[in-house]
């Protein structure tokens, strides 16, 4: 009974995928034209990631029509999705079925069916130009621009949630004021290298005392040589 319930549980979920709700459809119209769609939404992309790479990650599935890079409404710079465009229903499915939540530039990416490309769609819905989730977000993302867009341009954070959200990720989060996390990181790398110098300057040191004390060693004992052999010499 329990294996049932999941099972029904499982195809509940699979039945309610994404819905654009700036599509113009109901959600009816909508799911009907994803289902026969070769077009899908991908999600949670690095800033960085080229039009060359996912158009090699997505050719595993089959052969890829066109790549449609999301990009910023004001910069026009990648913002992190795109669409992807198949040739057939079944390269589109085995995308889905396969790809979904592997690791593109070390980033799990989220595959949605959608209903199609439309121009105009490739650029970002926040008010700044990119998405609407990076304009709220307390979390540093390195691959997505660093903290979100409200953090950036406020200059403050909410430090009790960006404190939480730092911990639940495990990264670095500014605890006075909004220092960011690039330059805490400069900080820790500029720590580094001073750290790495002094311990060349005390190798350096200690390899001079050493040959120092050698030449005193040496110097000593020629000068007891030298006084024995005027020993002898007297007698």
């Amino acid at each position: 009974a329990g294996q049932g319930l999941m099972a029904d549980l499982y195809c509940q979920y699979e039945r309610t995928p994404y819905f654009d709700r700036h599509s113009g459809m109901t959600y009816e119209e909508y799911h009907q034209a994803i289902e026969k769609s070769t077009c899908l939404y991908i999600g949670n992309l690095s800033y960085f990631t080229t039009e060359a790479q996912i158009y090699e990650f997505f050719s595993r599935c089959g052969e890829v029509k066109r790549v449609i890079m999301g990009l910023d409404r004001f910069q026009k710079t990648p913002c992190g999705f795109c669409f992807v465009e198949y040739y057939t229903e079944e390269d589109t499915e085995a995308s889905i079925r396969y790809l979904n939540g592997l690791k593109l530039d070390d980033r799990p990416i989220r595959l949605d069916r959608d209903p199609g490309f439309v121009e105009g769609r490739q650029y970002g819905r926040g008010k700044s130009g990119g998405q609407v989730r990076d304009e709220y977000r307390l979390d540093f993302d390195l691959g997505r621009g660093g903290f979100g867009r409200v953090c950036q341009v406020a200059g403050a954070v909410d430090i009790e949630a960006a404190q939480s959200a730092s911990r639940r990720s495990g990264g670095i989060y500014a605890s006075g004021g909004v220092s960011s996390r690039n330059e805490e990181l400069d900080k820790r790398f500029k720590n580094r290298d001073l750290t790495r110098d002094r311990d060349e300057d005390d190798k350096s040191g200690r390899k001079r005392n050493r040959e120092s004390g050698d030449e005193n060693d040496e110097e000593a004992r020629a000068r007891r040589r030298r006084g024995r052999g005027e020993d002898s010499d007297s007698d």
